[in-house]
């Protein structure tokens, strides 16, 4: 087991709800199941029935320490207080829903510098779908997809410009909902709903009739239509990530258009498209399986990557409401992964100064020659059956 993953030690270790983070001195969970018990009169039998799990709980003891410590509790408690249930990054149980069921602050005024504790409850609160690996437009996006849409409805006009720039606006709305469609169409099979084909064939036809693409209600319709027929229909996690993030490359974030509807209006179409791709990206990213730390994080880096920019977008277009939704996805997306990267080894690089042979690169990291196919797998073999001089692989446990 890696010791990452591993809170002995630690005084403190790091937890956040609905994208706040705080760090924990303590933490319980309780559990169990549900029956009813029957004990009958002079008899010495008696009866149980089993009445299925207990939701769970959760209860966490949170420390802040630091100069700001009350304006930082202050935003936990806000947090808490805030309607819905949110994503729970526990210390040490992983990515869980729940809803907040009760939260007390202790300002310790006298300590050194002050501090605050925080006693937290927590309730799981799984809402149809199973565990966190499910679909993302029903978890943690279904803010930012909302937000992302009202963003696109309200500065998508290109009615209101005049030719020809109106014309690129709609070809470059075009071109992506064409690409959608693509994507859309290899995943289908002749078993496929036919709801599903219907989507694909209203997505080709926005992409080719022009008066379609000049409504935003329809492109936005078309465009999200595909990308939540793709993460239905794509079972493989690691596809699918290839698929969206291919979506996401496809859109041209330059313009050459006037300031104005124009900007605007071809601005929308990308920042959608692309919102879209990254929530896909980030769905498939944690459904797919790590083999080390670095893969893990790096696929976290690739979703990352389309978020911030379209977070610095939204930020100098004076988005506030778009802008603090990519914030906060990212944050709860970011401890996702890192959780998930908890238990992972990370990735060993041995400079043998040369070519050397699978067998004796085995040993010599792993103490076990037998382990010579992990490297052979992960690292170039010459025509003399050599791999180096670098070799990668797996740090050893």
């Amino acid at each position: 087991m890696s010791r990452s993953a591993c809170a002995i030690g630690k005084d403190v270790v790091p937890a956040s709800f609905k994208g706040v983070p705080f760090y924990c001195t303590e933490a319980n969970i309780e559990g169990g199941r549900r029956g009813a018990e029957g004990e009958f009169p002079f008899g010495e039998q008696t009866a149980y029935a089993d009445l299925g799990r207990k939701i769970r709980i959760y209860k966490l003891t949170a420390a802040f320490r630091e100069d700001d410590h009350v304006w930082d509790s202050q935003a936990l408690f806000e947090a808490c207080q805030s309607p819905g249930p949110g994503m729970l990054i526990h210390p040490t149980r992983g990515a869980v829903m729940v809803a907040c069921r009760s939260v007390q602050l202790h300002d310790k005024l006298e300590s050194d510098g002050g501090e605050t504790t925080a006693e937290l409850e927590f309730v799981e609160a799984n809402t149809g779908f199973s565990g966190i690996f499910g679909s993302l437009f029903g978890i943690i996006s279904t803010a930012l997809s909302a937000t992302s849409q009202a963003s696109f409805l309200r500065d998508y006009t290109p009615a209101q410009v005049s030719h020809p720039w109106q014309a690129d606006i709609v070809d470059n709305a075009q071109s992506l909902v064409a690409a959608t469609a693509t994507e859309a169409i290899r995943v289908l099979t002749p078993e496929s709903p036919q709801n599903d084909w219907r989507i694909a064939l209203h997505m080709q036809e926005v992409a080719k009739d022009d008066g379609l693409a000049l409504s935003a209600p329809t492109v936005d319709d078309a465009m999200s239509g595909g990308f939540k027929l793709i993460t239905r229909t794509v079972v493989d996690p690691n596809y699918k990530f290839n698929t969206f993030r291919k979506l996401a490359n496809a859109a041209n974030t330059l313009t050459g258009l006037p300031y104005g509807p124009a900007v605007e209006s071809d601005e929308a179409v990308v920042s959608r498209h692309r919102i879209l791709a990254a929530i896909g990206m980030a769905e498939a990213a944690m459904g797919r399986k790590y083999i080390t730390i670095d893969e893990c994080l790096a696929a976290k880096d690739m979703v990352m990557s389309v978020l911030n920019d379209e977070a610095q977008a939204a930020y100098a277009q004076c988005d506030n409401a778009l802008f603090l939704e990519i914030t906060k996805y990212g944050v709860e997306f970011s401890k996702m992964m890192h959780d998930l990267s908890y238990r992972l080894p990370a990735k060993v690089l041995v400079n043998f100064s040369g070519g050397v042979h699978p067998l004796v690169a085995s040993y010599a990291i792993y103490n076990d020659a037998k382990r010579h196919r992990e490297l052979e797998q992960r690292n170039i073999i010459d025509a003399n059956g050599r791999i180096g001089p670098i070799v990668s692989g797996i740090a050893p446990a």
